[in-house]
């Protein structure tokens, strides 16, 4: 209780007032990945207990708005900051933006050692979607599959394409001239023990497609890399499950980079593959 001290026509009048309370502030804010690619992002405001906000986009700007829409300047990602407070409390969230990227033609192999019913469902944890697929996706495949891979009795593999954060390393991996793409592959692909029939499926369509530049930088992305920002979930669990997505980008001059390290696939028990490719 707090006491106030009036005077009033020369009359001392003494009026109690209750002194405002403050709760804890909790900072909070999110936003629309898919919204990245446009460089223009509408932040939503859902922190607790906050009157102000100060906000700090990691490129040089800021803001005091509860929602403010931001374009970005520069390349991500981005350090996003929100400080929330009120007169008492504040409490600072902090959170990477990043940019989206396409994933290009991804093949889903499934391999059993006897006919199986196997529903596959794919999951953006940091937001993304399936923009392409065959069969179509929906709300995921339900597919039966033989020992030979074939699924429904149809298609060889599942195939899709999506848009995710762009998450994926590019310090190692390999400068290949163009005339030496298909037999880099053919190797390359061999080494991480994928079959001559995946293989074909991802030369025949791709070297053709790899041909405006002199050189190309090739990055690998493997399992725990692409679960960042792309996840299969399986109805029945595989025995062993390997993806392998390349990020390629073309350029004029030879580049020499970090190697890195290759490890095969076992293909035992019901087992998965996939391959497929960001071009940057």
């Amino acid at each position: 209780m707090k006491k106030v001290l009036l005077i009033l026509f020369g009359i001392i009048i003494i009026s109690c007032t209750k002194e405002k309370k403050y709760d804890p502030v909790t900072a909070c804010f999110r936003y629309d990945p898919t919204e990245v690619e446009t460089g223009e992002v509408q932040f939503t405001n859902c922190s607790v207990n906050a009157t102000d906000y100060i906000w700090d986009f990691g490129d040089g700007s800021t803001s005091t708005k509860e929602e403010p829409k931001h374009t970005f300047q520069g390349d991500f990602p981005f350090k996003v900051q929100l400080i929330a407070y009120n007169e008492m409390y504040s409490d600072t969230m902090i959170s990477l933006v990043y940019d989206q990227i396409l994933v290009l033609k991804p093949n889903i192999y499934l391999y059993a050692e006897n006919k199986m019913d196997v529903c596959v469902n794919i999951e953006f944890p940091l937001g993304g979607k399936v923009v392409k697929s065959i069969p179509e996706y929906g709300d995921g495949w339900c597919v039966n599959i033989d020992k030979n891979g074939k699924i429904d009795g149809q298609y060889n593999y599942l195939f899709y394409e999506s848009k995710q954060p762009n998450l994926f390393q590019r310090s190692q991996g390999w400068c290949i001239k163009k005339e030496e793409l298909s037999s880099f592959f053919k190797e390359n692909m061999s080494a991480y023990n994928f079959s001559e029939r995946e293989i074909k499926d991802f030369t025949d369509y791709w070297i053709p497609k790899l041909q405006g530049s002199s050189y190309y930088l090739i990055y690998p992305q493997t399992n725990d890399i692409i679960a960042k920002t792309n996840r299969l979930r399986f109805s029945v669990e595989p025995d062993n499950v390997f993806r392998l997505f390349y990020s390629i980008k073309g350029i004029n001059q030879f580049k020499d980079i970090a190697k890195p390290t290759i490890e095969s696939l076992d293909r035992s028990g019901f087992y998965v593959v996939e391959w497929g490719v960001m071009k940057d």
